[in-house]
């Protein structure tokens, strides 16, 4: 993965000559990762990029989800269990709720 620091997409020329290399980039800002360009091809719909990426995101986010799962034990809870554990948190939202 190639590397542009915020202050560098004052610079277009550099900014071009990074995405037509290597076809993505992550802008940083002091040290720390925070947007990423994607070169577009040509009549490549931005909004369908956009909305892969989107399920791309979801993909990774429930695989998180299933390991931390399978670490933690809870990949094993009864139907019984879930059920449980989904009222529990439901009256304890009620109850924040009702507090002003």
């Amino acid at each position: 993965m190639n590397y542009l620091a915020v202050k560098d997409l004052k610079a277009p020329k550099l900014v071009r000559e990074t995405l037509a290399a290597y076809g993505t980039a992550l802008v940083t800002n002091n040290g720390k990762p925070m947007a990423m360009l994607i070169d577009l091809a040509e009549g490549e719909d931005p909004e369908q990029l956009a909305e892969a990426i989107r399920m791309a995101r979801a993909r990774l986010a429930l695989s998180d989800l299933r390991t931390s799962s399978r670490v933690k034990g809870t990949d094993k809870l009864s139907l019984n269990q879930i059920t449980s554990e989904i009222r529990a948190a439901r009256a304890e939202r009620k109850t924040r709720r009702a507090i002003p």
